[in-house]
C-alpha cells in the first residue's frame, strides 16, 4: 500500500500515514532525513502548500531536489499555482484547491473572508493563478455585479466551489439549476450556501415556470429592499440582509432549446444585477453572460474537496476566546492595539460570531458620518444576563482604542453588576453603582457640563465634529485629547423613573451625540420609551440566544467563553502602561472622611471673604473652596435641624474671620435666636428654620448654607435637593449657588 507521509496544515484532502504541522521543525525535519536516506518502498511524501512549508524551512528546496536526485521515491507537492514553485520542482507540483484560495485547511472563521470581488479558479498557461472577476464597472462609473460563463464543466465546478469556500452564506447564495440530473452539482448542493437545486429542468415545464417565477420575484424583492440606494455593493454595510445569489445554470441550450421562454427569465434576472445582488454563470456561452470565466488547469483534488468541504461548512465550530477573536493570540499590546486605525477601522471591533463562525462587529461611529451603525444602542435581556454582552462590546472597544480615543462612564442603576471588572481599566471616567438620588443629581449635571465643554471646545476651533477635531490634531495641531465618550447605563427605565433629570440629559445626546463624540448604550429587560428614536442598533437575548439588530438586519451572536476572565486580567494589564485618568466627578463631599480649616488655604482681607469648606461644582467636574462673601456689606445664616453642624459651622466661621482679619470685630456670630438688631457691619445667625433668621437678615443675605431640614418643604434653596441631602454633621447646601457644600471643621 502506498503511504502518504505530509507535511501541512489543517486536515488532508485524502487519507495520509502521518501528517507533521511544517511549524513542527524537529519532526519535519526527520521525516525528510528518513526520506533522504531512502524511506520504505512505496512511500509517499507529500508537501501540502508550497508556499507555506517554504516559509516555514527555506532549506525545504534543496532538502527535496535531493531526495527525488538520490532516490526513486515519489514526491508530490500542492501549490496555490506552479510557479509559487521553485522550477526544477515544478514537475512535481499537483494543484491543490485549498492553497489556490491561500487556505491550509478549512474552518468556517479562518476561510470565509471572501468580499465579493474576484476568486481564483485555477493556473494559467504560465502557470500563475487564473482569477474570475466578480464585478466590473458599468460605464466606468459604478460596480455592478459580471455576468459569467464558462466553457468547461471543470471551470465551472472550480468556481461554484471556490465561492463557497471563500464566502459565508450570509454573503454568498447560490440557486443550482440543472437541464438533467447530471453530476455538474455533485458534492457543491449540499453546501449551506445553496437555497435550492432543481434537476431535469428540461424534461419539465412545471418546474421551469416555477423557477421563473421565483427567480423574478426574488429579483423584485431584492429591488425593493435597496429602494434608491444607487448599488446592492452601496447598500451593504452592517445591515446588509442581501447576499450574492448566484444563478448556476448547467445545461443551458437545452433547457432554451426546450422552454425558449427561460430566455426571458434570465434577461430580467440580468438586467438589474448591480441593484438586486442576483449574478448569472451559464456553462456556455450567452449574450446575457458576456464575462468568460478563463480557461485554465482546475486543482487535481476538485472532486475530492467538493466532496469532503460541504460537511466541513455544516460542521458547528467552537466559538473562539476573545483574544482569538480580535486576532491579538499574544494578548494586550498597546504598540499593536492602540494605533491609529483608518478611518473606517475605527470603533469597529467584533462582539462575538454568527452560527458560521464569521465576527460579529460592533461600530459605534454614526452611520451617516462614517458608515457605522451608531451613535446609539441599547441591550435588552434579564439584569442577570446584560454583563457578558457589557463585557463583550467594551472589552473589545477598550482593547483596540486608548483612553486619549475613547472614554466611557458605566451607569449601574440597580447595583446588579452590569460591568463587573470593567472599573479597573484606564478608560473608565466614571462608574456608578445603585445610585443614590444625591449621587445620581450629580452625574447628571456632571453629563450636562460635558456636553457643554465639547461644545465650547468646538466651537472655538471652529471644528463641525469631533472627527473633525481629531483629524486637525493627527496633523499636528496643538490640541489636548478629545476622546468619543460612550455613557453605559443599566436600568435604564428604573433610572429615568426614579430621576427625571436624566430625560433632558440623555435626550441631548441621543439628540447631538454624532457630533460631539457622545454615545449611549442603553440596556434594560425593555426598551426606554422616551429614547428609543435615538437607538440605531440593538441587542437582544431570545430563547435561541444573542442576536444584533440593526434595521432589518438580524445576525446570531454567540460571545466568546472566557469573557469572565479577560474582565478580570485586561483592564488591569491596560492599567499597568496607562494610569487613570481624571474622574468625572471627584468623590462626594459628604464621603470625605475629614475636612479641617487648614485644608482650605487662606484669602487676602481684600476679597471680603472667608474660606468656610467646599463647594461641589459637578457641572464643571471639580470641587472647590466654599467662601462665606460678605462684601461691602450683607448677612450670612446657617440654618438646620438640631444635629446637622449648626454650632460647628459657626466655630468654624468664627476661627476663619479671625484668621483672615485678625479679629471678629464688626461681626456679630449668634448661635441661636436673635432678638433686635445689633450694632454690626456683618450679622451671622444660626437657626432650625428660615422661619427663626430675622427678616432683616434674610433681605439682606450675602451668604447662606442650609444644612438637613427636619422638613425638605421648608427648603428656600431647593426641596427635592434637600430631601436627597446626605444626614451628615457639615453637610448642606449653598443658597447663592445651589450646590452641595461641606462645612469644615475648625
Amino acid at each position: 500500500m502506498n503511504r502518504v507521509h505530509r507535511i501541512g496544515r489543517g486536515s488532508p484532502s485524502g487519507e495520509v500515514a502521518v501528517s507533521f504541522d511544517p511549524a513542527d521543525q524537529r519532526r519535519c525535519r526527520n521525516l525528510l532525513a528518513w526520506f533522504e536516506r531512502g524511506a520504505e518502498p512505496g512511500a509517499t511524501l507529500l508537501v501540502d502548500d508550497w508556499r507555506l512549508c517554504a516559509g516555514s524551512d527555506p532549506g525545504l528546496a534543496q532538502s527535496i531536489r535531493w531526495i527525488t536526485s538520490t532516490h526513486d521515491t515519489e514526491v508530490v507537492i500542492t501549490a496555490g499555482a506552479p510557479n509559487d514553485v521553485p522550477e526544477h520542482l515544478r514537475s512535481f507540483v499537483r494543484l491543490g484547491f485549498l492553497a489556490l484560495h491561500g487556505l491550509s485547511g478549512f474552518t468556517k472563521a479562518t476561510a470565509w473572508k471572501g468580499d465579493w470581488s474576484s476568486v481564483p479558479v485555477g493556473a494559467g498557461p504560465r502557470g500563475d493563478r487564473a482569477v474570475v472577476e466578480l464585478t466590473h464597472l458599468a460605464d466606468g462609473r459604478w460596480r455592478t455585479g459580471s455576468h459569467l460563463h464558462t466553457t468547461t464543466p471543470e471551470t465551472f465546478r472550480s468556481l461554484v466551489l471556490g465561492l463557497m469556500t471563500t464566502h459565508s452564506p450570509k454573503l454568498f447564495q447560490a440557486v443550482l439549476v440543472d437541464a438533467h440530473d447530471s453530476a455538474a452539482f455533485a458534492g457543491l448542493a449540499s453546501a449551506p450556501h445553496v437555497r435550492a437545486h432543481h434537476r431535469g429542468v428540461a424534461t419539465d415545464p412545471a418546474l421551469a415556470e416555477q423557477i421563473s417565477e421565483m427567480l423574478l420575484a426574488e429579483s423584485q424583492r431584492r429591488l425593493d429592499v435597496v429602494g434608491i440606494t444607487w448599488t446592492v455593493f452601496d447598500h451593504r454595510g452592517f445591515d446588509q440582509v442581501l447576499p450574492q445569489l448566484l444563478v448556476c445554470v448547467t445545461g443551458l441550450e437545452e433547457i432554451l432549446a426546450a422552454h425558449p421562454g427561460f430566455a426571458a427569465t434570465l434577461a430580467g434576472v440580468a438586467e438589474d444585477a448591480g441593484k438586486s445582488g442576483m449574478q448569472l454563470l451559464l456553462d456556455a456561452p450567452h449574450d446575457l453572460a458576456p464575462h468568460r470565466v478563463p480557461d485554465c488547469t482546475v486543482p487535481a483534488d476538485l472532486d475530492d474537496v467538493a466532496a469532503a468541504l460541504p460537511e466541513l461548512m455544516r460542521r458547528p465550530e467552537p466559538v473562539p476566546g476573545f483574544l482569538a477573536l480580535h486576532g491579538v493570540p499574544d494578548g494586550f499590546d498597546r504598540q499593536r492595539t492602540w494605533r491609529l486605525r483608518p478611518v473606517r477601522e475605527q470603533f469597529r471591533v467584533a462582539a462575538g460570531t454568527d452560527e458560521h463562525g464569521q465576527p460579529v462587529g460592533i461600530d459605534i461611529k454614526s452611520s451617516s458620518l462614517q458608515d457605522g451603525m451608531g451613535p446609539h444602542g441599547e441591550v435588552l435581556g434579564p439584569a442577570g444576563r446584560r454583563a457578558e454582552l457589557h463585557r463583550a462590546v467594551l472589552l473589545g472597544q477598550m482593547l483596540w482604542h486608548s483612553p486619549d480615543d475613547l472614554q466611557l462612564v458605566l451607569v449601574d442603576f440597580h447595583g446588579t453588576g452590569a460591568f463587573p471588572g470593567l472599573d479597573n481599566a484606564p478608560h473608565v471616567h466614571g462608574s456608578y453603582r445603585g445610585m443614590s438620588p444625591a449621587i445620581a443629581g450629580r452625574v447628571a449635571e456632571a453629563l450636562r457640563g460635558e456636553h457643554e465643554r465639547r461644545t465650547g471646545i468646538l466651537a472655538a476651533g471652529h471644528h463641525r465634529t469631533t472627527w473633525d477635531y481629531r483629524e486637525a490634531r493627527s496633523r499636528g495641531a496643538p490640541l489636548d485629547p478629545l476622546p468619543e465618550l460612550l455613557v453605559c447605563v443599566d436600568g435604564v427605565r428604573g433610572l429615568l423613573e426614579a430621576h427625571p433629570e436624566f430625560v433632558d440629559v440623555l435626550t441631548t445626546f441621543g439628540r447631538e451625540g454624532r457630533t460631539y463624540g457622545q454615545h449611549l448604550l442603553l440596556s434594560d429587560t425593555a426598551p426606554a420609551g422616551e429614547l428609543r428614536e435615538f437607538v440605531r442598533y440593538g441587542f437582544e437575548l431570545t430563547a435561541g440566544g444573542w442576536v444584533r439588530r440593526i434595521g432589518r438586519s438580524v445576525e446570531n451572536l454567540a460571545l466568546p467563553p472566557d469573557l469572565g476572565e479577560v474582565a478580570r486580567s485586561l483592564p488591569r494589564a491596560m492599567q499597568k502602561v496607562e494610569p487613570l485618568h481624571d474622574q468625572l466627578l471627584p468623590p462626594p463631599l459628604h464621603e470625605w472622611p475629614s475636612l479641617t480649616l487648614d485644608e482650605l488655604g487662606s484669602i487676602s482681607p481684600e476679597h471680603r471673604a472667608v474660606p468656610l469648606g467646599m463647594r461641589d461644582v459637578p457641572f464643571e467636574h471639580r470641587v472647590e473652596v466654599f467662601f462665606a462673601a460678605f462684601g461691602e456689606g450683607g448677612h450670612g445664616a446657617i440654618v438646620g435641624k438640631p444635629g446637622s453642624g449648626r454650632t460647628t459651622a459657626l466655630r468654624t466661621l468664627t476661627e476663619s474671620i479671625t484668621r483672615t482679619f485678625g479679629s471678629t470685630t464688626g461681626f456679630h456670630l449668634a448661635d441661636g435666636p436673635l432678638y433686635g438688631r445689633p450694632d454690626a457691619r456683618h450679622v451671622v445667625v444660626t437657626a432650625s428654620t428660615w422661619a427663626e433668621v430675622p427678616e432683616f437678615i434674610r433681605d439682606d443675605l450675602a451668604w447662606g448654607v442650609e444644612l438637613k431640614l427636619a422638613d425638605p418643604s421648608w427648603s428656600i434653596v431647593d426641596a427635592r435637593r434637600q430631601a436627597h441631602l446626605p444626614d451628615r454633621p457639615g453637610t448642606g447646601l449653598c443658597t447663592y449657588f445651589k450646590q452641595q457644600v461641606r462645612i469644615a471643621t475648625s
